[in-house]
């Protein structure tokens, strides 16, 4: 009996699947010059990691630099670019200094090391002041002991401090 042709030999009836030859299957490829001279480019990875699907597949650094300005062009925030491509933050940064930009400014350089400050300020007689007083820890005063002891019996039965009774200090 002879072999339809185009057909994998040795694989049961029913089993069978069309044979694409490996030798006709092209890969698409794109050569881009770089400072450091000519670099092949697969768009094929290029476009896994563009989309997010990029399991298990590595990207050479020109294949990840050229991905990140496709991103860029398409206004994805920096981090996200970060994680597909599968650099470093401060990679990405380097490659693109001028749009490598935090999207929040709190997360910027300049606010790093600043903590945030109350909009009010702490009194004494309040549950607010025992834990002030615990974190300096320092013996906390009658009037703040009796706002938090008012304030875990309210926890208790309510199963929330909101709305916890205060004791004038």
């Amino acid at each position: 009996m002879k072999r339809p042709p185009n057909r994998v030999g040795g694989v049961p009836v029913g089993r069978q699947r069309d044979w694409i030859p490996v030798t006709t299957f092209a890969v698409p490829t794109v050569w881009m010059a770089t400072p450091d001279g000519l670099a092949c480019i697969d768009l094929i990875a290029v476009e896994l990691a563009a989309n997010g699907v990029r399991k298990g597949w590595t990207l050479t650094r020109d294949e990840a630099r050229y991905t990140a300005s496709l991103l860029f062009g398409r206004d994805v925030p920096y981090s996200v670019i970060a994680h597909r491509v599968g650099v470093s933050g401060a990679t990405l940064q380097s490659w693109f200094p001028e749009q490598a930009v935090p999207a929040n400014q709190r997360l910027s350089r300049d606010n790093s090391g600043k903590r945030r400050r109350p909009t009010t300020p702490v009194k004494c007689g309040t549950r607010r002041g025992y834990r002030r007083h615990r974190r300096r820890q320092e013996p906390p005063c009658p009037p703040c002991t009796a706002a938090n002891t008012a304030a875990d019996q309210h926890y208790r039965i309510h199963g929330t401090y909101v709305g916890a009774p205060e004791v004038a200090a």
